[in-house]
This record gives structure tokens, C-alpha cells and sequence, in this order.
């Protein structure tokens, strides 16, 4: 596996652009500690965050109960004024009040005035005393309610079983028999016998308005969607400062006898403590609220890397560009070398090591144009004589031929022709001496070529019909002097000849196409097979009645050493039809 990694890695150095690789190590060396220190740092400051969270909400969670506490417990003791007042008991005591009506009135009056004056103080909404039946207000419902409503009620069982000082109670609590109201919390006191404290004479209740608890619970919800819960002893919600909020709290078994804790399930965490009158405040708070401001602070960050990445990526982009810049330049210079291409770069100021590659570059691309340059001068000079020593080579072969035309008229007895041939053969001389010129123009060649057919007619009784097609603007195009002669030699001796009539037609044409030249020598022979031509293009002959195949093979090296690759020289034949030899070479308008 290693290896196989140690492979990749070299294969990707070896393969990768040098930009891409400054770029991917300065990234690198860049992204690997920031993103090292983002993880260390989101984990931290996550668990700040959430230390700081969860402190705040027990802050909060803690002044919200202090103040809580502090108000039930004013609201309870606000009633001590009523439960120590004598002249509550000794109506209550007093069995003669009810014998006299002005009296039980005027008791009942004072009462009310008493209740009434503790009503709206300290969100008081009402204040109720139950009192005996006997008595004529004790269904008064408004401030008085009969004594024998608070029997079989939760709320004043429990009181009376504690024999608490006073207890809060939710409006379930009180009873079926008890009048209530459902926006109200209640704190129940008994009012006892002076004489015998384990006596209760009468029932005090107190309303407060639910709202007033629910905005001071509310306080304690520091952390978004958090809700804070009233709890009676049976773990019920008596109020919560979410009214749309009613689900249960399920409290441990452990808080029977806890006064203040906190716990932690999968998905909340709880704050409880106890309150007096065996009531409990909790607050429930959402995990993921709790974290949330962890994860958003994360996001934060990786976006902040992301953004470091962006600009570390421009900048790498830049550096590396202006420090491949020149190395690039070189490389697409090296390119054009590869192509033949030699252009030099720039100079430049850079004195590091790629300033001293391109000033290398530039001395190595000056030394090889000057090398060029004295190539091609070479070069010229080894075509001029490989030139020179081709036509040496045609210039025999064709004299050798014509002497041995002149050896057999003389041993045939025509001696009027031979003065024609003599007469030919010099000024087919004359053209092919040309004032020592190897270029001669078309015109003078087809001269040249004339007088070779001209000759060969004295040899073959004027059977050989040649005709010329050549426009006058291509006249004077430069061509390699004796190209067209070893042609029309072969036209001759392989085609015409070898008819049973020994007689035919030869014609030269010639137009220009694309800037290219083209020369068809054409005859009506008995043509050629493919082997034959093969043989003719390698310079082999096989032909009984001997002919320039040698000639024809040194015509085309001839007009590539002059014309260049594109110059060619192709052969089409027929058996029995006739031989087509094509030349063509670029057209050029000037004129040698």
C-alpha cells in the first residue's frame, strides 16, 4: 500500500505541470494548518460556548427563582395580616353573632372591608374566608364561601396533614366543590383557635393572576425555546411560561428530597429547584439550542476558511504564474525548436535561474542559426555539384547513344543523314552547354528535347510525330537542363518502337494548377507494365533495345535536388495504350 502511494506520488511529480505543483504545495502548506487549527479551535470555543450557554442559563435559571421565591413568599405572608387579625377569630369563636342579625350584618361588613382592602396588592385578585355555615354570608360567593367546600379537597387535605403555614395550590387542587378560576394560583392558609392550634375555625384562599407567575418564569428562559415549569408534588405542570406548552416533565426519582439539581437526557437539559410549598421550577432547555451557537460559530469558521482558501488560491495562482511565467515562454520556445522554429526570447532582467536558462536558450537558438546558415551554405554547394555531377552523367549516356545512332548509319550506308544528325547532335550540344548554366528555361529545354526527336526521326524515317503544347507565360520558368530528354528517349525505345508499325506520336503539355507546374510527356506506345516502370524508377533496364532508365532515375533525383519534396516525377502506362510521365514542381514567378 505504501509503495503503491510512494508510486502515485511519484508519477504525479513527474507528470504535473510545475505551476500545479507550486500551486498544490503552497495550498498546502497554507490549508493544512489552518484547517488543523479550525478543528482545534471550533472544539474549544464549542465547549466555551456551551460552558457559557449553560452558565448563563443557570444564571438566569437562579435570579429568576431567587425572585419567584421571594414573591410567593410575600403573597403568603401577606396573609399573616388576616390569619393574626383577632377580630377575624373572634367573629368566627363568637356563637352570638349569628342571634343577632344587625350585628352578624355589621360583623359581615367589617370583614368585607378587611378582605377587600388586601385585594389588588401584590397581583392579589381576590381573598377569600370560608366560614361556617351558620353564618348568613357565608354563601356570599363574592369574598365568603361556605366552610363545607373545603371538605374532600386536595388542596386543604394536604394542609391540614402538613400542618403546613400555608401552601400554594393549583385550581384542580381545590376540589369539584370549590368555585375556582383556571388563570388563578391559590395559597390557602387555616385560620386556627386561638385556644387550640390543632383546631382550624375557618379557611383563608387568596387568588393570584397565573400571568403575573408565567412573565416572571419567562425571565428564566435565557436560551432560545427553552420553557420554564411550575411542578406540584406529583410532578404535574401547574403553569408554564410557554402557555402553548403542556407536556409533562418527567422528573427523576432521585428529586423527592433534592432541593436544587440539573440533569441531562438525550435530548434536554434541566435546571430544578424546590420552592416552599412543595412546588418545584423547572427549566427545560432544547440540546441543540444549546449547541447550536457551537455549530453556528463552526459554520463561521469554516467559512472564514473558505474564504482563506479562495484568496490563498488567487495568490498561489499568482505566484505561481509569475514564477512559470518565463519557464513556460522557454518550454513553448523549445516546442517551435522541435518544428524548426528558431525564435528567440525576450531579454530579460531576471538574474536568477531561469534568466540564466533563457540567456543560455538565446546563445544556444544564435548558435544554431549560424550553424544553420552555414549548412545551408554547404548544403547549396553539395547540390550544385551533386547537380553538376548528375548532368555529367546524363551528357554521356546520351552522346553514347548518338554515336552508336551515327556508327549504325554509317554501317547502313546513309551517309546524307549522318551530316543531319551531325548537325543536330551540335546544336542539341549547343543547347545542352548552355554557356556552362545548369538551369535553363522551359523554352530552351523544349529546344533541346526537339532536337533530340529531331535526330531520332534521320534514325527512324521521320515516324515520330511530336507536338508541343506549352503556354507562352511558362515558357520562361527555370528548369534542370536534359529533364525532358531521357523522357521522350524512353517514349521512343519503349513505347513507339516496340509498335508493330515502329511509328507514333509523342506531345509535351504543360499548365499551371495551385501554383503548381505541371509536364505531361504522353506517347501512343505499346506502354508499360507496373515491373517495367519499377525497374525504370530504380534505374534498371531490361529493355532488349536498351533505352535511359538510368536517365530516368537521375531526372527525378535532378528535379527534387532542385524543386525540393514537392517536386516528383510519376509514371501512368497502359499496356497497349500508351505511357503518360508526369513532373510536377512549385511554380515560382521569378525568373533565372
Amino acid at each position: 500500500m505504501i509503495f503503491t502511494f510512494i508510486q502515485m506520488m511519484r508519477k504525479w511529480l513527474y507528470n504535473t505541470k510545475l505551476r500545479h505543483k507550486i500551486m498544490s504545495t503552497y495550498l498546502l502548506l497554507i490549508m493544512l494548518p489552518l484547517g488543523f487549527y479550525q478543528f482545534i479551535a471550533s472544539e474549544k470555543m464549542s465547549d466555551i460556548i456551551i460552558n457559557h450557554v449553560t452558565y448563563s442559563a443557570k444564571q438566569g435559571f437562579d435570579q429568576t427563582y431567587s425572585f419567584l421565591n421571594y414573591r410567593v413568599q410575600r403573597i403568603a405572608e401577606t396573609t399573616n395580616i388576616l390569619v393574626s387579625n383577632s377580630a377575624i377569630s373572634d367573629i368566627l369563636m363568637d356563637n352570638n353573632v349569628t342571634s343577632d342579625i344587625n350585628r352578624e350584618l355589621q360583623e359581615y361588613a367589617n370583614l368585607k372591608k378587611l378582605l377587600r382592602s388586601m385585594q389588588d396588592s401584590l397581583d392579589i385578585s381576590r381573598v377569600i374566608l370560608y366560614v361556617p355555615s351558620v353564618f348568613i354570608f357565608a354563601n356570599e360567593t363574592e369574598n365568603f364561601l361556605p366552610l363545607a367546600e373545603t371538605k374532600d379537597s386536595p388542596c386543604f387535605d394536604r394542609l391540614n396533614d402538613l400542618h403546613a403555614k400555608y401552601l400554594w395550590c393549583s385550581a384542580p387542587e381545590l376540589g369539584k366543590k370549590a368555585s375556582h378560576d383556571s388563570s388563578s394560583l391559590y395559597v390557602v392558609r387555616s385560620i386556627l383557635d386561638p385556644n387550640n392550634y390543632a383546631n382550624p375555625i375557618g379557611q383563608l384562599r387568596v387568588d393570584v393572576q397565573a400571568e403575573t407567575i408565567r412573565s416572571m418564569l419567562s425571565k428564566a428562559n435565557v436560551v432560545r425555546n427553552s420553557t420554564t415549569f411550575l411542578v406540584d408534588q406529583n410532578q404535574q405542570i401547574v403553569l408554564s411560561s410557554d402557555p402553548s406548552v403542556t407536556t409533562l416533565v418527567n422528573l427523576p426519582d432521585t428529586l423527592d428530597d433534592a432541593v436544587s439539581t440539573t440533569w441531562q437526557t438525550n435530548n434536554n437539559y434541566y435546571l430544578f429547584r424546590q420552592l416552599p410549598s412543595n412546588w418545584g421550577m423547572v427549566t427545560v432547555i432544547p440540546l441543540h439550542e444549546v449547541v447550536q451557537q457551537s455549530h453556528q460559530l463552526r459554520n463561521d469558521l469554516l467559512v472564514i476558511l473558505l474564504i482563506v482558501t479562495v484568496i490563498a488560491y488567487l495568490l498561489a495562482y499568482l505566484f505561481s504564474f509569475s514564477v512559470t511565467r518565463r519557464i513556460t515562454q522557454l518550454t513553448s520556445r523549445l516546442r517551435d525548436v522541435q518544428k524548426g522554429n528558431l525564435i528567440a526570447l525576450a531579454q530579460t532582467q531576471g538574474r536568477d535561474e531561469i534568466g540564466e536558462l533563457i540567456q543560455t536558450y538565446n546563445y544556444m537558438i544564435e548558435q544554431i542559426s549560424s550553424m544553420n546558415k552555414e549548412h545551408y551554405r554547404l548544403g547549396q554547394e553539395v547540390k550544385n555539384a551533386e547537380l553538376k555531377a548528375l548532368q555529367s552523367q546524363i551528357n554521356p549516356h546520351f552522346l553514347y547513344n548518338t554515336l552508336d545512332l551515327i556508327n549504325w548509319m554509317a554501317d547502313s550506308g546513309l551517309n546524307t543523314d549522318i551530316k543531319k544528325v551531325v548537325k543536330a547532335l551540335a546544336r542539341f550540344y549547343k543547347v545542352s552547354l548552355s554557356s556552362g548554366k545548369d538551369i535553363i528555361t522551359l523554352r530552351e529545354e523544349l529546344q533541346h528535347v526537339s532536337f533530340y526527336v529531331q535526330i531520332q526521326n534521320i534514325r527512324f524515317e521521320n515516324k515520330i510525330d511530336f507536338q508541343i503544347d506549352v503556354p507562352e507565360d511558362l515558357l520562361s520558368h527555370p528548369i534542370p537542363k536534359i529533364t525532358l530528354q531521357p523522357l521522350v528517349e524512353n517514349a521512343i525505345l519503349h513505347g513507339i518502337l516496340g509498335r508493330t508499325q515502329r511509328e507514333g506520336s509523342i506531345s509535351i503539355r504543360a499548365y499551371l494548377e495551385d501554383q503548381t507546374m505541371h509536364l505531361l510527356i504522353k506517347d501512343d506506345g505499346v506502354g508499360m507494365s507496373p515491373n517495367l516502370i519499377e525497374d525504370m524508377m530504380a534505374g534498371i533496364s531490361r529493355s532488349r533495345i536498351g533505352g535511359s532508365s538510368f536517365g530516368v532515375k537521375n531526372v527525378g533525383e535532378r528535379i527534387r535536388h532542385y524543386f525540393g519534396d514537392p517536386a516528383k516525377l510519376t509514371y501512368r502506362s497502359v499496356p497497349g495504350v500508351g505511357t503518360e510521365v508526369e513532373i510536377t514542381f512549385p511554380f515560382s514567378v521569378e525568373e533565372e
